[in-house]
């Protein structure tokens, strides 16, 4: 099968060639024999006719010429027979077999034949038959073409259609792991990171701080100074997170609403509070430049060897614990995690 249509085949074994073969053999006999039967009966009504006219005949017949008359009457019948055979089979039969061929050799994958094929002589009737062989091939020929343009022409849309699916999807996929205001990884992200980092540490036997952040009466500036005063704060928190912390094992995700999370790879509780300190002095100075007075307050927590953890979960409980502590002890501040602090 080649484009839902079926080939025929040339070979000579092939069985529509064989019956091809037969069909033309049993014609060309009986057409024979009908010449044969046909000229003999020619010959008989002529001999009869010349027998009645003329007397001188018949003595010869009855002298003993019988047999030279019928020799002479079985070799005009074959050669009458003979020159209409050649004349048939040349006017008749070499058509049909052509015709035949070209039949069954008919692939409308293949483009139709520039030229007629008909013999110069063949009957008028037979040629007709040829041209409309060769306008149905040429038609189907074109409606073949026409097809595949279009199966062409719809793959192409397809893939097209599917690029565009697949860009879609990543973006669909980008964006349920992007803040949208901030840009910074959001809690989904954060929360596969934190599995995955803390597996690692506790692989290695390596240390893992988290800080969980939060602004301080961030709700009470929303409401004094609108949404998008607040946005904006929020926007420029997220870019000093994610200046003070840029390496490539470092992520800064933002929680939700005025809560963001430092997770640090490698880093142990001493230095992550330095580093946590110099960010709350330089967002102290951020605001004030702005003439805002929003501070930050910080829990932290570090997995080590000195402090194993159970699980990131019990990690993230005890950054928030720490966090709630530096809530209700004034704020503005950094509270360490109680495990740390007995590190």
């Amino acid at each position: 099968m080649h484009n839902g249509l079926t080939l025929k085949t040339n070979n000579p074994s092939h069985p529509g060639r064989r019956t091809e073969r037969r069909f033309l053999a049993s014609m060309r006999l009986r057409m024979a024999a009908a010449i044969v039967l046909l000229c003999t009966l020619l010959v008989g009504l002529t001999d009869a006719f010349h027998l009645a006219q003329n007397e001188a005949l018949k003595g010869l017949l009855w002298d003993g010429h019988f047999s030279s008359l019928l020799l002479r009457d079985v070799a005009l019948v074959l050669l009458l027979s003979g020159a209409l055979v050649a004349v048939l089979d040349r006017l008749l039969l070499q058509p049909l077999r052509s015709l035949a061929a070209s039949t069954e050799a008919f692939d409308p994958t293949l483009p139709p034949p520039l030229t007629d094929a008909d013999p110069p002589l063949a009957p008028t009737e037979l040629r007709q038959i040829s041209h409309s062989i060769t306008r149905v091939h040429t038609s189907l020929w074109q409606q073949l073409q026409d097809e595949q343009h279009r199966v062409a022409a719809l793959r192409a849309t397809l893939l097209q259609t599917e690029q565009l699916l697949e860009s879609k999807l990543r973006e669909l996929s980008s964006l349920s792991r992007v803040d949208a205001l901030t840009g910074l990884p959001n809690r989904r992200e954060f929360d596969e990171a934190l599995r995955r980092e803390f597996k690692r540490a506790q692989r290695q036997r390596g240390a893992l701080a988290l800080a969980v952040l939060d602004i301080d009466h961030f709700k009470q500036f929303n409401a004094r100074f609108g949404q998008a005063a607040g946005d904006a704060a929020l926007a420029s928190f997220a870019r000093l997170l994610a200046d003070r912390f840029k390496r490539d094992t470092d992520l800064v995700a933002r929680l939700g609403g005025e809560e963001f999370v430092a997770l640090l790879p490698g880093f142990g509780p001493a230095e992550t509070q330095g580093l946590l300190e110099q960010l709350c002095d330089e967002w102290r100075e951020l605001v004030l430049a702005d003439g805002g007075s929003l501070t930050v307050s910080i829990g932290l927590a570090a997995f080590g060897p000195a402090q194993p953890y159970l699980s990131p979960q019990a990690l993230m409980q005890a950054a928030d614990e720490a966090l709630y502590i530096a809530k209700h002890s004034g704020r503005d501040r950094l509270s360490l995690a109680a495990k740390a602090v007995a590190a």
